[in-house]
């Protein structure tokens, strides 16, 4: 546990360094005057503002091993603010772990089979700077009890669904359509051969939780959703049982992080079944279907990210690029509001302003404006423009290191001009 706790202080470090070259053109002193002046009882009228609280949004890790405890799949779980139906968010189980030294990979299902079930908690928590409240890793039959409730569950799969068991290999799904029964559902979440890399199973594990939030439908009858308290949000339930029958109280939606096999000989000198992923994918996905749940990470700015755009990579993209110059990105929302031409970005302290101006270079131009609300932690909103949209394809095939060095070679340096500008230019 403490080497997985260093682990994360040490993913964040770099992390942050691997865009903290921007923070370089902030003074220390800034820095300080910074966090004196929000901590200060004089900053409680600078941010005198209308606030809004971030609805609270229980989660839990549901993880499925096979006949030799190895494990199988693994999904964070989420409830709605109202506390019926949520989100489940699958993740390979090869996942790499972060903050690694180079040569000595390690994954989530490692972590798991040499630390056990809390170590596993705290891994999933540091890939994904989140705080997860519930886990449960459970064999087939247990994994069975838990998806009872959404009842018969029917499923196609492209070819037959093979789990090695007891040295023979059995079929658990077979190509084409199956009613399932919980229990055999729980078999394809729990299936696994060791013969064949994950990426070959895990559109299986996305079918069949896909299969299973279309049986639950707008809710089943017998659920229990998770106790609400007003302007607050759901309340953790008491277990996991209760999780998942809040889970199943209302719809369900299933989102799988994308995965690529990483096979270069200075990352995974051993072969092993090891899977990078898009960071920013993942804290877009958590920051949208539970923000209660992130942890700023970074000792700078906690933002708020507004996307009026359908295509989710436009989003992805924004997210990606706060996080790289070390921006905190605690709520995304997808909104039904018409563009701004340019990326508008609102805050309530000419503090947070300053702060905020290094780490948004990546969006290209901006304009500022005062809020006139606020979200509780947020520091600054971010809305989208069509400037964005347009940037992301003046600099397709860019890397993201480059376009950080060009945007960063035409700002105005914060530390030698009292007034900041009005826009970026990337």
């Amino acid at each position: 546990m403490s080497f997985l706790k260093s682990q994360r202080r040490q993913r964040t470090l770099v992390a942050f360094v691997s865009g903290v070259v921007v923070l370089a053109l902030l003074p220390v002193s800034g820095v300080i005057a910074w966090r004196a002046v929000r901590d200060s009882r004089a900053a409680e009228a600078v941010v005198a503002l209308p606030t809004i609280a971030v609805p609270t949004t229980p989660t839990a890790i549901l993880a499925t091993t096979d006949e030799q405890n190895y494990l199988a799949s693994i999904s964070i779980l989420t409830l709605s603010p109202n506390g019926a139906g949520g989100t489940v968010l699958s993740l390979p189980v090869g996942m790499t772990m972060n903050g690694r030294p180079e040569g000595e990979p390690q994954r989530l299902a490692d972590v798991y089979g040499s630390d056990g079930i809390d170590a596993l908690k705290l891994a999933v928590e540091s890939q994904t700077n989140s705080q997860i409240d519930l886990i449960a890793v459970e064999p087939e039959r247990g994994t069975g009890d838990l998806i009872a409730r959404a009842g018969s569950i029917d499923v196609t799969y492209g070819a037959d669904v093979l789990d090695y068991d007891d040295g023979e290999m059995r079929v658990v799904g077979k190509a084409g359509p199956n009613t399932f029964t919980p229990l055999q559902a729980a078999a394809v979440l729990a299936a696994r051969d060791p013969e064949r890399p994950e990426n070959t199973r895990l559109p299986d594990v996305r079918t069949t939780w896909e299969a299973i939030a279309k049986a639950v439908g707008a809710g089943k009858i017998g659920t229990m959703p998770a106790t609400v308290i007003q302007d607050v949000g759901a309340q953790v339930p008491a277990d996991m049982a209760s999780f998942m029958s809040a889970l199943f109280a209302g719809p369900v939606r299933v989102w799988q992080i994308g995965y690529q096999i990483i096979t270069d000989t200075d990352r995974n000198p051993d072969s092993l079944d090891l899977y990078g992923f898009d960071f920013g994918e993942v804290i877009m996905v958590l920051a949208s279907v539970a923000p209660s749940a992130m942890v700023a990470v970074f000792p700078t700015l906690s933002l708020q990210v507004d996307s009026p755009f359908a295509d989710a990579e436009v989003t992805r993209q924004a997210v990606f690029r706060l996080i790289y110059m070390g921006a905190n990105v605690m709520l995304v929302r997808t909104t039904n509001d018409p563009p701004p031409a340019v990326t508008t970005i609102s805050y309530s302290d000419e503090m947070d302003r300053g702060m905020a101006e290094p780490l948004t270079i990546l969006l290209d131009e901006v304009t500022w404006e005062r809020a006139t609300e606020r979200v509780a932690g947020i520091d600054l909103q971010v809305t989208l423009g069509e400037s964005f949209v347009a940037f992301l394809k003046a600099t397709a095939g860019t890397s993201i290191e480059d376009q950080a060095a060009s945007a960063m070679s035409t700002t105005t340096d914060p530390a030698s001009d009292a007034t900041v500008a009005d826009t970026v230019a990337g």
